[in-house]
């Protein structure tokens, strides 16, 4: 992923001020890009470590990957490995190469708390997983619902809908999707495209981090105007 200049302020107020999916007090928000390489992961590490006073958990949907995880280690150390699960639930199933549902028998996701923040990082260890094992991340509200019902803000790092319609089953369930917009050419319009895509499929989208915007509130407005 490229390196972009931007700024994140304003995600956070934009997304206390949306109605809660469901109760507990905190809130889920999802960060996308229409295309690959536009700085998503680096817009979510920032949003993740300025949320607070409530724990924070950052989960990178790409569980191959981990980019969310290295990002921020690339700030602080990461912390002893918690489960990932929340009140017992998991946003991932498993299943074998017949389709046959499988049993963990330990959880291939982890938590690590980011320094001495109240910020936890997840990462994903398909090492775990049984020999010939599928993971599928669920379409269902259960993990969102109960990240908020322990009062917790979750800060979701999405592949780019050119990658992946992945986006597209997870993002009604959250309270705020922001989408994250280049500034080269041909942006703009993908960006309509990918707004259209995400609000069709019952995303709330609050905003936009315009890369390179040096007043990053206005640029959200202004480009919101632009694209409907």
């Amino acid at each position: 992923m490229s390196e972009v200049t931007f700024s994140v302020e304003g995600v956070l107020d934009a997304l206390a001020a949306q109605p809660a999916k469901s109760p507990g007090g905190g809130r889920a928000v999802m960060i996308i890009a229409a295309r690959r390489r536009e700085g998503v992961t680096t817009a979510a590490a920032h949003i993740a470590m300025a949320a607070g006073p409530r724990a924070t958990y950052a989960l990178d949907l790409d569980l191959k990957r981990n980019g969310l995880a290295k990002a921020l280690s690339a700030q602080a150390p990461l912390g002893a490995r918690i489960d990932g699960r929340l009140n017992g639930v998991s946003f991932y199933s498993v299943r074998s190469a017949s389709n046959a549902p499988l049993q963990e028998t330990a959880p291939a996701f982890g938590f690590h708390r980011v320094g001495r923040a109240r910020t936890y990082v997840g990462v994903f260890d398909s090492r775990a997983l049984p020999s010939g094992a599928r993971v599928s991340v669920s379409g269902a509200p259960d993990y969102w619902c109960a990240a908020r019902a322990g009062g917790a803000d979750m800060v979701v790092d999405a592949p780019s809908l050119d990658r992946s319609d992945l986006a597209l089953r997870v993002a009604p369930h959250m309270d705020g999707v922001v989408m994250v917009v280049g500034a080269d050419r041909g942006a703009a319009p993908a960006a309509i495209a990918a707004k259209a895509a995400l609000v069709g499929a019952g995303a709330n989208v609050i905003g936009l981090i315009y890369a390179g915007a040096s007043a990053p509130v206005m640029a959200i407005e202004r480009m919101l105007r632009q694209i409907g």
